[in-house]
């Protein structure tokens, strides 16, 4: 009797799973694909996402952090350098007009949906994701304004508080205005409006 050996067992690729994923819902929206369509992309059984991610909620988290390491936290090398903090916004912003959509992949930017606009059935772990990254960003701007000030580089006459804020969601609007394809040279003289609190008398 000829024995057959068996194969070894497939191993789940998961940094592919993710990356199908993360392009599937950033082009599609969180709520319009069903899990089943996301297995087939991906080549998996339903079971063995289940197993690897823990359910659909689980694979939405891990691909909403993939689209934040890939396409959101790379503008934190531009607000946060050792540049000064005028610079760097700058920078940003000249960075979200010029370069962040000139790509094949200009759908509607996933953190930025799903921050102001959730999608129905967003699980809270994925809302939780966004609140953090809120919440980081707003606690990184606020300190290097806050550094700025004390170094006289911004007028003290500032708010922080509030300036942070604002220059949170203009950063967030010049994204979504440019994935938009909205002319640069409106872009940039919102640029010019946005950087002129932060100049000095």
């Amino acid at each position: 009797m000829k024995i057959t050996k068996k194969g070894r067992p497939k191993t789940f690729d998961k940094h592919n799973a993710d990356s199908i994923a993360m392009y599937t819902y950033w082009k599609e929206g969180m709520d319009n694909v069903s899990l089943n369509e996301i297995c087939r992309k991906i080549g998996e059984s339903k079971p063995s996402v289940y197993r690897e991610y823990g359910g659909e909620n689980g694979l939405k988290a891990s691909a909403l952090k993939l689209y934040l390491d890939k396409r959101v936290n790379i503008l934190a090398e531009y607000l946060f350098s050792e540049n000064t903090f005028v610079e760097n916004i700058q920078a940003a912003l000249n960075y979200l007009v010029n370069n962040l959509f000139d790509n094949e992949n200009s759908y509607p930017c996933l953190y930025n949906k799903e921050s102001w606009f959730p999608s129905k059935a967003m699980s809270p772990e994925c809302r939780k994701i966004i609140y953090e990254k809120d919440k980081e960003i707003l606690f990184n701007l606020k300190n290097k304004l806050t550094e700025a000030i004390e170094l006289g580089e911004v007028s003290s006459e500032v708010d922080i508080d509030v300036f942070t804020n604002y220059l949170h969601h203009q950063l967030k609007l010049i994204a979504t205005l440019s994935n938009n394809k909205v002319p640069k040279e409106i872009l940039n003289g919102m640029v010019s409006l946005i950087m002129e609190p932060l100049k000095k008398n």
